[in-house]
C-alpha cells in the first residue's frame, strides 16, 4: 500500500465523522423548536378551551340576569293589576305578563342548555389541562435529552477536529491540496473500486486499470470523476 493511502483514508473518515456530527448538531435545535411548537399547540388548545368555558358562563349569567329581571317585571305588573280600573288596560297588562312568562320559559330552557354546555366545556378544559401537562413533561424531558446530546456532539466535534488537524499535518502539502480540492468539487475525494467500477461515479475501469488499482502501490485517479481510487479488498 502506497504511503499516503492510509493517511487519506483516515483523513476522510474523520471528515465524514465531522460532517455527520455537524449535521446532527444542526438538526437538534430544530428538533427542540418542534417540541416547543407542540407545547405551544397544547397551550393554545388549553387557552381556547378555557375561553369557550368562560364564554358559556358569561352567556348563562347574562340570561340568568335577564330571567331575574323578567321575574321582577312579572311581579310588578301583577301588582299593578289591582290598581287598574279599565278592562282595556287590564287586558294589555295581562298580555305583557303572558309575554314575560313566555320569555322566562324560553330563558329557563336556554339556561339549562347552557348548563349542559358548561359541563361539556368543563370536561374539555380538564382534558386540555391533562394534554398540556403531558406535553410540558414530554417537552421538558426530551429537551433535556436533546441538549445533553448536543453537548456530547460538541465535545465529539472538538476531539474530531483536533484529530483531523493532526491527521492533515501528516500528509504531503501537494496531496493535501489535491484532497481538499476534490472534497470541494466532488464531496468525497477518495472512493473504493468495487466489481471493476468506481463507486464514486459508477464508471467501469478497464481490466488493466482495475488490476493496477488492486495493487494499491501508488495513487490512482478515476478517469471520469478524477477522484482518488483504491482497492478496499
Amino acid at each position: 500500500m502506497w504511503n499516503g493511502l492510509e493517511k487519506l483514508i483516515e483523513l476522510q473518515r474523520l471528515d465524514l465523522a465531522i460532517a455527520k456530527a455537524e449535521a446532527e448538531s444542526r438538526g437538534i435545535p430544530q428538533e427542540i423548536q418542534a417540541l416547543e411548537v407542540r407545547l405551544a399547540g397544547a397551550r393554545s388548545g388549553l387557552e381556547a378551551a378555557k375561553a369557550r368555558a368562560e364564554q358559556i358562563q358569561k352567556e348563562r349569567r347574562a340570561k340568568e340576569r335577564d330571567l331575574d329581571e323578567a321575574g321582577l317585571s312579572i311581579k310588578k305588573k301583577q301588582a299593578r293589576l289591582f290598581e287598574i280600573k279599565t278592562n282595556e288596560e287590564y287586558s294589555a297588562v295581562l298580555r305583557e305578563i303572558e309575554a314575560l312568562k313566555e320569555k322566562s320559559s324560553k330563558l329557563e330552557e336556554e339556561i339549562l342548555l347552557l348548563f349542559d354546555r358548561g359541563d361539556e366545556t368543563a370536561r374539555a378544559v380538564t382534558a386540555a389541562e391533562t394534554e398540556f401537562k403531558t406535553a410540558a413533561a414530554v417537552c421538558q424531558r426530551e429537551r433535556a435529552e436533546k441538549e445533553a446530546q448536543l453537548a456530547k456532539l460538541q465535545r465529539e466535534l472538538t476531539d474530531l477536529r483536533e484529530a483531523r488537524k493532526g491527521q492533515a499535518s501528516r500528509l504531503d502539502s501537494s496531496l493535501h491540496q489535491q484532497y481538499t480540492r476534490l472534497v470541494k468539487t466532488r464531496g468525497m475525494a477518495l472512493v473504493a473500486v468495487k466489481d471493476g467500477s468506481c463507486t464514486g461515479c459508477g464508471i467501469a475501469l478497464t481490466p488493466q486499470a482495475y488490476s493496477q488499482v488492486r495493487r494499491n502501490d501508488r495513487m490512482y485517479t478515476c478517469t471520469s470523476c478524477n477522484r482518488i481510487i483504491y482497492y478496499a479488498g
